[in-house]
């Protein structure tokens, strides 16, 4: 049986946020705008928010525009006991990851989409059962070592060179970048204790209508 080691939901949520609408790191010095600088911002965005059956869907209008590099994304920490054995592993475990080609060609998003969703949304002891993180137009490169990735990946994401069948990948399969992204991304937390299937996915180049309808048997979510 897979355990998940429990992480604050709101540090998960944030964590994914940030991932998504941080751009690359700038210093500066923080000083108090005058009321003219202050007359002369301006801006515009659209929020929107439905409820369906049981799932709460916020759409946010924003762009970012991210280049930068990190040691190591890792995300779904488990532990899994078949029998006298117990594993250890991530769901997500990438190394040497660069968002974007360079400062001139970035990675670009348009709109984020958070969809969570629960068990019986009206009843009075609802559950959490699930979060998912995205958005329908990421344009530009990933690339890194992607040393284990529980979720899917369009095959179009990939460069000729990459090899195998990376449409579902389990933890003991490793691909290198870059990924050439021009579609959706998201980020699923399966929250449900009750599910087998309980972890993080990643949906890379798939929209939000296909990415949220996906199945995986036991043996595509994590390597018997």
């Amino acid at each position: 049986m897979k355990q998940i080691r429990p992480v604050p939901i709101i540090v998960v949520f944030l964590s994914f946020f940030l991932f998504f609408t941080t751009p690359a790191v700038s210093i500066a010095k923080l000083e108090m705008m005058k009321d003219m600088e202050m007359a002369r911002v301006t801006g515009q965005g659209t929020t929107n928010l439905v409820i369906e059956e049981n799932t709460v869907r916020l759409f946010l209008d924003v762009h970012t525009e991210t280049y930068g590099e990190i040691d190591s994304v890792k995300a779904g920490y488990y532990e899994k006991t078949i029998g006298e054995t117990t594993r250890y592993g991530w769901d997500t475990n990438w190394t040497g990851v660069t968002l974007g080609e360079s400062y001139d060609a970035p990675l670009v998003m348009d709109g984020l989409i958070v969809r969570v969703e629960f068990d019986d949304i009206g009843a009075q002891n609802k559950r959490l059962t699930g979060i998912t993180i995205g958005t329908n137009n990421m344009v530009g490169q990933i690339s890194g070592s992607f040393n284990s990735t529980t979720g899917a990946i369009n095959p179009n994401v990939l460069t000729p060179a990459q090899t195998g069948d990376p449409t579902v990948m389990n933890r003991n399969e490793t691909l290198t970048g870059p990924l050439n992204i021009n579609g959706g991304f998201f980020v699923e937390l399966n929250l449900d204790s009750q599910s087998p299937d309980r972890g993080i996915r990643t949906i890379i180049g798939y929209q939000e209508s296909a990415a949220v309808n996906m199945t995986f048997s036991g043996t595509d979510w994590w390597q018997e």
